[in-house]
């Protein structure tokens, strides 16, 4: 019993280990950089908003619209699919923070964590 349980243990330790690293490796798929990108639809109300807060607190971005720029919104799946996010399944405006992708319209809190975090 008590080698079931160091057992365990071990696996339990092995996998959080791996995880935790996973996790840091996704987060900075889109590579580092000193952007901050917001992809947006033309006629998202999200959008306008959370551009609307950006400007309000003076956190300079720039917009790209993927209902409109090709190039952008396969920009965009790509860095998805490499932070483990489905393609075409987010909803907007997704924001890419210095490397960092945040779909699903991230609040403004966690926008400046992501700031501060990745400096």
């Amino acid at each position: 019993m008590k080698k079931l349980i160091i057992l365990a243990l071990i696996v339990f330790g092995a996998f959080k280990v791996y995880s935790d690293r996973g996790a840091d490796e996704l987060s900075r798929v889109a590579g580092s950089h000193e952007e901050v990108i917001m992809y947006s639809l033309t006629t998202c109300g999200f959008c306008k908003q959370k551009a609307r807060e950006l400007r309000q607190e003076g956190i300079a971005f720039t917009e790209y619209y993927i209902d409109k720029d090709v190039k952008r919104r396969k920009e965009l799946n790509s860095k998805l699919s490499q932070a483990g996010y489905k393609p075409k399944s987010y909803g907007t405006p997704i924001m890419d923070v210095h490397g960092v992708v945040m779909p699903n319209n991230p609040s403004l809190t966690e926008i400046k964590q992501a700031m501060l975090s990745q400096r």
